[in-house]
């Protein structure tokens, strides 16, 4: 009985610390996104620049939260609830290093913007909205992670129609503003992604709220998921 105990004890670490992991996973590509939003807000093309040197620690985490599920279902053969406990923290890392992946994208494209536009009055307004809005709702699906909250990952979910709408509203201006010539083509594309990269955050971050469901029900949500994203017809506009 104690032996049974101790490998109990022992393997109820093992997830307390792989869940801890995707969360710090999850707080640095936050931290990484407001930063950046921080940038446009400040017109510090530096700060950006030191942004995007920090992806590496990211892509580190994910690794070794990789190493540390299959090393859990390799000693501890979890079954059941368990194992899908063990499997959904691999998913949502990946989601989350994807978040990474698009905020670093977005760094990037923000230096090119203040490099070469100078004091050039620039959307950023519009899109630190989209920007504030996906951040939230990464907070949000962490914390729903974390409690195992339905209710509140079921929100984040809802919320990906509203940056979808902005999204498309932004891109829409950017054209405008293009065609109008008070941006470049070269700066109204890197505009294009960056909102666009916002958006896909969203996605990712609605994956992993559709993941939480999974974790706690066994079963993937019901219905579509909600979608507004009107960019496919842009090109004929």
């Amino acid at each position: 009985m104690q032996d049974m105990q101790h490998t109990s004890s022992a393997f109820a670490q093992d997830l307390a610390d792989l869940q801890m992991n995707v969360v710090r996973l999850g707080m640095l590509a936050s931290r990484q996104l407001n930063a950046c939003l921080r940038a446009m807000s400040d017109f510090q093309a530096g700060q950006v620049d030191r942004l995007i040197e920090q992806d590496v620690e990211l892509d580190n985490l994910q690794n070794v939260i990789d190493e540390r599920v299959l090393s859990i279902i390799t000693m501890r053969a979890p079954r059941a609830d368990d194992l899908r406990l063990v499997v959904t923290a691999a998913r949502v890392a990946s989601d989350l290093e994807r978040v990474g992946d698009y905020a670093r994208n977005i760094a990037k494209r923000t230096s090119a913007v203040m490099d070469g536009a100078g004091d050039a009055k620039m959307p950023w307004d519009a899109l630190i909205e989209i920007g504030t809005l996906v951040a939230s709702m990464i907070d949000d699906v962490l914390d729903a992670y974390q409690q195992g909250d339905l209710e509140a990952a079921q929100a984040v979910r809802n919320s990906d129609i509203h940056v979808d709408k902005l999204n498309t509203g932004f891109m829409k201006s950017v054209i405008k503003m293009m065609e109008d010539d008070k941006v470049s083509a070269l700066d109204g594309t890197h505009l294009i992604f960056m909102s666009k990269n916002l958006e896909r955050i969203g996605d990712y971050t609605t994956s992993i709220a559709e993941q939480i469901h999974f974790i706690e029900t066994g079963t993937q949500p019901d219905g579509d998921r909600p979608k507004a994203d009107g960019t496919s017809v842009l090109s004929s506009l």
